[in-house]
Order: structure tokens, then sequence, then C-alpha cells
């Protein structure tokens, strides 16, 4: 997807250091070189456009659905046109064009200052991992959960707030939607080509999360395994299925969370 001015950005994310202000300390799939550019406008989908003529999207994260909480995010980003930032990018271009980087503002002798992170930190985006574009920033998990702690943006309402496993109602009236999802995992069922985590005792109509085989085994390898997972609670995150009930599909471990007594396992 990298062509033109971006064909020598290497698959990476990461610009520095770990932290709310700038990028997290590079892990080896999310290394890369780093390149100079210029904000110089928005598109109405959030996607920034550059003075070196790359379009680019921010992964890792979602605009809230709701016309004015979506307005705030895009009056937040239109404030950063005309600023120099540091460009990183995540990997080819889409069919609409648009590179996955990440971007932080430099100003002056200050550390850079992740667009990505302070839209989350401000309550102004979720946390989406997940796709083709690898997750280099999981920092975004904890800034999120700060805001929405905080009441901060999206989180002052109920609309994007986590929904109890159990509330089989509730979670069917949000089928399509982006759907945070809390509760305690009651069985876990493997099979040959994908794992099923149950939250209740009729699987036609209770919540399930389904794991494909090779995000099963990614898992497996971070200690989520059936063991650990089955009697403890989790969050997980994406768009929301009619299946069986309601479901939702993993497309990599960040999306859910084991929440202990030390918060959330990332």
């Amino acid at each position: 997807m990298m062509r033109g001015i971006l064909m020598g950005f290497a698959v990476a994310l990461s610009l520095g250091p770990t932290g709310a202000r700038g990028l997290p300390a590079a892990a080896p799939a999310c290394q890369g070189e780093e390149r100079a550019d210029v904000v110089s406008g928005l598109s109405r989908h959030g996607d920034l456009q550059l003075s070196s003529g790359a379009l680019v999207r921010l992964p890792g994260i979602r605009l809230p659905d709701e016309a004015s909480l979506r307005e705030s995010a895009l009056a937040w980003l239109r404030e950063r046109i005309g600023q120099p930032v540091i460009v990183r990018a995540l990997g080819d271009s889409d069919r609409w064009a648009r590179v996955p980087a990440a971007i932080a503002l430099t100003r002056g002798g200050d550390p850079p200052s992740d667009l990505s992170q302070g839209l989350v930190a401000a309550g102004l985006a979720l946390t989406e991992p997940g796709g083709a574009t690898p997750f280099c920033q999981p920092q975004l998990l904890a800034l999120e959960k700060a805001a929405r702690e905080r009441g901060l943006g999206l989180w002052a309402g109920d609309r994007y707030k986590p929904v109890d496993a159990l509330e089989i109602e509730r979670l069917r009236e949000k089928t399509g939607t982006f759907v945070l999802v809390e509760g305690r995992v009651r069985s876990v069922g493997e099979r040959q080509q994908q794992t099923y985590l149950n939250f209740g005792g009729t699987w036609t109509e209770d919540f399930t999360i389904i794991i494909p085989k090779k995000v099963w085994a990614s898992m497996a390898e971070a200690g989520l395994t059936a063991k650990a997972l089955k009697g403890s609670r989790i969050r997980a995150r994406g768009i929301l299925e009619d299946w069986q009930g309601t479901a939702l599909t993993v497309s990599t471990p960040e999306t859910i969370e084991l929440i202990t007594d030390e918060g959330p396992r990332y």
C-alpha cells in the first residue's frame, strides 16, 4: 500500500518513549523510518492530508458515530492543521489511497505529541485494535480507561460505555455497532478452526466471543489459555454481530482485556 512519497516507510508505528506524550517504544514489529511532514488538511472521515501529498488514517482508534461527538473529534484534529509532524507508516495504502500511520506533533524541544493518544486521552475516540494493521500502541487502552473513568468526551453518556454480557436485550439493540462488552467467561469451547468464549447457559441466546485459530494461538502464547479465561472477567470490543444471540469475532488478541484486581491485563 505504500506508494509515492511514502514508499520508503517500513511497516511500523512507534516513534518515541511510552506515555501519553510521544509514541511508544518500538517493538520489533513496529520499528521503522520516521519522516517529517506538515498537516495540510482533514477529510470529513478524519483522515489527515499532509503537505507531501499523502493521505493518512490514524490506526488503532475509532471516531465516535454520534454526529456531535464526531464533530468534536474532527474539530480537535482541524486545530492541528498547519503544524509540523513526525510520521511513521504502518502498512500499504488502502483502496482509498490512505496510508495507516502514526502522527506526532513536533513543537520545539518538547517530546512529540501523538495524535491518536491525544484523541483517546481526551475522550474523543475509542481504541480499536484489529484489522490488517499491527496494533503498536497498547497504551491507548490505558488512556481510554482513564478517560472513561473520568467521564470525558464520549464517556460522559451511556452510548459507548461497556455493556454487561448478560444484558441480552441491550446487546441485541446494539447489533451492528462498535461496542465494549464486559462479563465473566462461563465456559470455553475449543474447536479445530475457532474457539468460543461463552457467557451464559443458553448458547442460542447469550453473548459469545468467537476467536479464530490463529488469534487463539497468539493468546495462548501470552498466557490467555482456556484454563486462564474460564471464570475470569474480561472486556472485549468490536462490531457486535447477530449470531445465535450476539457475538464478537476477535481479529487480534488486544481486543480482549483480562480484568484482574490489579486492573486490566492486555
